[in-house]
């Protein structure tokens, strides 16, 4: 490639190297996800190489512009030591002898040196086009380059995850997922000053819940609740919203139900399990995989037997088999395994899934309608927004369903050795279900529950936290 085509290329990818307050500032949300300032610690924090994974179109790019502007506003970072690129650039993609040479010619055309004082910062897009891109990085990063790496694809955190068995520990790994409701309802409030401010003096329940403080949990929700009765109106229409709309941001901006169902057919099933999974895995027939994730979309929660699934949808137990650890892969699931009192044990058996975004479930299901007032309905949505949650938690080692003859509890938090946190969703209006939860509590010697209601009349009975939806979801 010639050094004048290159220079083109990356004038376009860096206008901060000719105007550092421009106007491609302008297409910059106001609004920073918690992975920024995460990503900006890590930068002064450890030298290893950052990675951006999650699902397509959560924002990894809008997040990787945002961290350069406070690289260039916060720590005055010269704008020409900060270099953006993309590998999905069709002058790149469609070239495998380019693709060969280009990372070296980055480097060359940079000017950087092993040994060079001046910290550089390279964004690196859509990595997973470059075939091999880990063996660059290595690279560069045992000859103790003076750059730092933040690499990102619309690829899932597993596959890229297999390019990375020879970056272990040289590089750390950020997945961001769809938006939370808490930051759901930060971002559609974001004018509002005071919505902010409450929330951001009320963000320890984890931790309260962690430490099953029962009675301090209750005292915090109870002053959150007075404090935001101003707000009521707007937190009930972002519960609706939510339910109906996801954490996917370019959802958000479309205001005709049929196309945002069309485009997140197109954009998060269609490409993710055609175009995705094929880049990484050969199977001959894709839509059994489709098949296979609207059934667990139209059975959320379901205690699932590959047997029973293989006999509904038609085909044989080894195509669910096959390909259930490629759905996993996508992002597009969550899976919970059974509990067992050895949790990294390997094992087989009955599972449940949950849509990651309950947008995709009400896409491919073509269920666009408000179902907040429906109670079944929103035992399902409530059941899915919990799981979410708990497997953002840094401190669970594993999130799992425990059952035993006909004692159940909806999840299972383990955080280590025996200390565990049983969680039970009971969003429908008919009297609460507290057997599995209190069985589980005395089987484990445990004096804390949690069971997540439909309600804001927080309590602690028993050893039992009774907790609003809401509140476990604005203040974790």
């Amino acid at each position: 490639m010639a050094n004048i085509n290159l220079a083109s290329l990356l004038k376009i990818y860096n206008p901060w190297w000719h105007d550092i307050k421009g106007s491609w500032r302008g297409d910059l949300p106001d609004y920073e996800r918690p992975i920024v300032n995460d990503i900006l610690n890590d930068l002064d924090e450890l030298r290893q190489m950052i990675s951006i994974t999650g699902p397509r179109r959560v924002g990894k790019t809008t997040a990787a512009r945002q961290i350069i502007c406070r690289l260039l506003d916060d720590q005055n970072v010269d704008p020409h030591r900060i270099l953006y690129f993309s590998f999905d650039d069709p002058e790149v993609f469609g070239s495998e002898d380019l693709q060969r040479i280009i990372f070296d010619h980055l480097i060359k055309y940079t000017g950087v040196r092993p040994g060079d004082k001046v910290t550089w910062y390279f964004f690196l897009d859509e990595i997973q086009r470059l075939p091999k891109w880990e063996l660059y990085l290595k690279k560069y990063y045992d000859l103790k380059s003076p750059v730092r790496f933040v690499v990102s694809g619309s690829a899932s955190s597993p596959i890229f995850r297999s390019s990375q068995e020879s970056l272990l520990g040289r590089i750390k790994d950020r997945h961001l997922l769809p938006f939370s409701f808490r930051e759901f309802c930060l971002f559609r409030l974001k004018d509002n000053p005071l919505f902010s401010y409450i929330i951001s003096n009320y963000c320890d329940l984890r931790h309260l819940l962690m430490a099953r403080k029962g009675e301090e949990v209750v005292e915090t929700i109870i002053k959150l609740d007075a404090n935001l009765t101003p707000l009521e109106k707007e937190i009930d229409s972002a519960v609706i919203s939510y339910c109906r709309e996801g954490g996917f941001p370019e959802v958000w901006q479309l205001s005709d139900p049929v196309r945002k169902i069309e485009y997140l057919m197109e954009q998060q099933v269609r490409k993710v399990l055609y175009d995705d999974l094929m880049s990484v895995t050969q199977y001959r027939k894709p839509e059994n995989v489709l098949r296979f994730f609207v059934y667990l979309l139209a059975h959320p929660g379901m205690e699932i037997n590959t047997s029973n699934v293989a006999s509904s949808i038609g085909v044989e137990r080894r195509v669910i088999e096959d390909n259930l650890p490629r759905l996993i892969m996508t992002d597009l699931i969550i899976r919970i395994e059974k509990f067992t009192h050895q949790p990294l044990r390997v094992r087989k058996g009955n599972f449940k899934c949950y849509s990651v975004d309950l947008a995709l479930r009400n896409a491919v299901l073509k269920t666009w309608d408000d179902y907040t007032s429906d109670p079944d309905m929103m035992g399902l949505y409530a059941e899915n927004l919990v799981v979410q949650e708990l497997c953002k938690w840094p401190e669970a080692i594993e999130v799992s369903f425990y059952r035993e003859k006909d004692k159940e509890v909806d999840f299972i938090v383990t955080c280590g050795g025996s200390q565990y946190l049983p969680l039970e969703v009971k969003h429908r209006k008919s009297r609460s279900r507290v057997t599995g939860l209190k069985h589980f509590m005395r089987k484990y010697g445990l004096n804390f529950g949690v069971i997540i209601i439909r309600g804001r009349n927080i309590r602690f009975e028993e050893g039992i936290l009774y907790l609003p939806l809401r509140y476990f979801l604005l203040t974790n």
